[in-house]
């Protein structure tokens, strides 16, 4: 007889321990707490099978806490990031929202040495929570008070370029083909006054894909390529800020996805909606051909549009230039049916079941809704007011009117 485990992606044999006449084996825990399932699988002495399911709990290891409790807000010149100005906050909020691009306003009292495009870092505990860039200060005549409009970090690459280095998606990575157009258009570009010297920028994973990026005559927008890339292929982009720079790593997370239990205290306030219609068809036009593609119900794809099991849903018809890329478009088409929920709740910052440090803009979840259902979604939004609690939103849905119009223009 044999018993085996499958736990966190890695496979166990049991030992039978004759003392306490049960099977035994020692797990390795995974890095993030969570609730984590153990697939069992029983032989008999006559290769009869039997299968069970358990749920384990892992509790996240507990972080120090002798750091500083102070909240800084600091602003840095955007030239050479030397530091004009400090602050300390008590409220405060905060909002990553790549989906709508929606911006952060700081009410600050006192007037503060800084001016648009410097760079805003916020330090709570001794850790660096949030950066940005000032878009505006507003000061009513007369009043102490001022409101600084903040974007978020990424919009340093809000802006149009000219499509270069694109087989680098192919041979080396979609990673790498980021990191070079940074490179050529953001750090070392052949205007000096424009670039950011004090960026650096390290590539940890390599995702070859089968696709060309969008463009309009070889030009595209940056910003709106690298958000398309955090939802279509998981890729984050972590800024963080140390010894005077701005370093940005750039990687495909796809290993030890957290599972959200909506049950469990550490959560609260669950929203969840879901759209109730699917692309289920997807007419690719390229220079060449005309591409189509059926959505299955297993949620494979296939060409034969008389296949038995094809879903049934909205026709979608997207462009790409080139013929062997039509396939990765369908699929990124489909992909959005995945994703096309809302899904906002809030965490408890200090949970030892969960690792909230780790949560970031595009990383993927798995969270169990109100029907009991496992749903694989994504982070696309972030709310931090400095409260014991932090607020997650999920998938590329939005419900508040304000959201809708704000998504609405950032396409």
């Amino acid at each position: 007889m044999s018993v085996r485990v499958t736990f966190n992606n890695k496979e166990y044999e049991l030992i039978y321990n004759e003392q306490s006449e049960l099977y035994e084996i020692e797990l390795e825990a995974p890095n993030i707490g969570g609730v984590y399932n153990a697939e069992i699988t029983f032989k008999d002495s006559i290769e009869n099978i039997e299968t069970s399911v358990k749920k384990i709990q892992i509790w996240a290891k507990e972080k120090n806490t002798n750091i500083s409790q102070e909240t800084l807000v600091y602003f840095l010149d955007k030239t050479d990031l030397e530091i004009k100005d400090v602050i300390e906050f008590e409220n405060y909020e905060y909002v990553i929202d790549e989906e709508t691009n929606q911006k952060t306003i700081f009410n600050v009292m006192k007037k503060v040495n800084a001016e648009n495009g410097d760079i805003v870092v916020l330090q709570r505990r001794g850790k660096i929570d949030y950066s940005g860039i000032i878009e505006d200060f507003e000061n009513a005549d007369g009043e102490l008070k001022r409101e600084i409009t903040i974007k978020y970090i990424s919009n340093l690459f809000d802006r149009k370029v000219i499509l270069n280095n694109e087989k680098l998606i192919k041979e080396l990575g979609i990673e790498d083909f980021i990191a070079k157009e940074i490179y050529d258009n953001f750090i070392n570009s052949d205007d000096e006054l424009l670039n950011y010297k004090w960026l650096d920028v390290e590539v940890k994973t390599h995702t070859k894909i089968q696709k060309s990026v969008d463009n309009e005559n070889g030009i595209y927008n940056f910003h709106t390529f690298i958000t398309n890339c955090t939802q279509n292929y998981n890729i984050i982009l972590d800024f963080t800020y140390e010894q005077g720079r701005i370093k940005l790593t750039i990687y495909k997370q796809d290993a030890e996805t957290q599972l959200i239990d909506t049950t469990i205290p550490d959560i609260s306030n669950y929203v969840e909606k879901f759209e109730t219609s699917v692309t289920a068809k997807v007419i690719v036009k390229t220079d060449t051909d005309i591409q189509t593609w059926y959505l299955l119900s297993d949620r494979t794809t296939t060409q034969n549009k008389d296949d038995v099991n094809r879903a049934v849903g909205k026709v979608e018809a997207v462009y790409t230039s080139k013929s062997e890329d039509a396939r990765q478009t369908a699929l990124d088409k489909f992909k959005s049916n995945t994703y096309n929920h809302y899904i906002s709740f809030k965490i408890n910052r200090n949970s030892k079941l969960f690792d909230v440090e780790k949560m970031k803009i595009g990383t993927p979840l798995s969270v169990r809704t109100n029907n009991n259902i496992i749903l694989d979604t994504y982070i696309s939004a972030i709310k931090d007011d400095g409260s014991n609690f932090i607020e997650v939103t999920c998938g590329n849905m939005r419900i508040n009117f304000i959201d809708k119009i704000l998504k609405e223009r950032n396409k």
